[in-house]
């Protein structure tokens, strides 16, 4: 991986392999995504896009990283330390009670501005996440319980 990559590029996904691909399996993706690409083989007389130098360069370098033994390691190692990108990111918009969501069994689900819905698993609950961004607009809320005084609290000024 290059200093020049961003975050979000997985070579395994550039090259359209699952992580535990051997490199024949490297291999075979890397050629055929060239020839899918090949200005001779691909037709871009029907809309498709010609494909750019770059294009070429990404799988080129994502096929050198993923097929050389050492800088794959070396790869595997620095793509398990990024955050993941599944998880949202950024300050929430609004700060939403679990109580206003609708409990759809293991779900719970809440209307977006947008019409989108945001949605949340009882596991990634139990886990902590509380981030949730809305598929449709990307806007994030936090989502979880408010805290609320107890029976044995003392809410008055002053005390007693």
């Amino acid at each position: 991986m290059s200093t020049t990559d961003p975050p979000g590029r997985n070579h395994y996904k550039l090259l359209q392999v699952p992580q535990t691909a051997s490199p024949t399996e490297i291999k075979a993706s890397y050629r055929r995504l060239l020839l899918s690409r090949h200005p001779d083989k691909s037709d871009t007389s029907k809309g498709g896009s010609t494909p750019t130098e770059s294009d070429i360069g990404l799988l080129k370098e994502a096929f050198v990283t993923l097929f050389t033994p050492e800088s794959r390691v070396k790869y595997d190692s620095e793509l398990s330390s990024r955050p993941d990108p599944t998880l949202p990111t950024g300050r929430p918009a609004d700060i939403v009670s679990l109580e206003d969501f609708e409990d759809l069994g293991r779900v719970w689900a809440y209307n977006c501005r947008c019409g989108g819905w945001y949605t949340i698993e009882e596991e990634d609950m139990e886990k902590g996440v509380h981030l949730i961004a809305c598929p449709s607009c990307s806007e994030v809320i936090w989502a979880g319980y408010e805290a609320s005084p107890s029976e044995d609290d003392d809410i008055t000024p002053g005390g007693s």
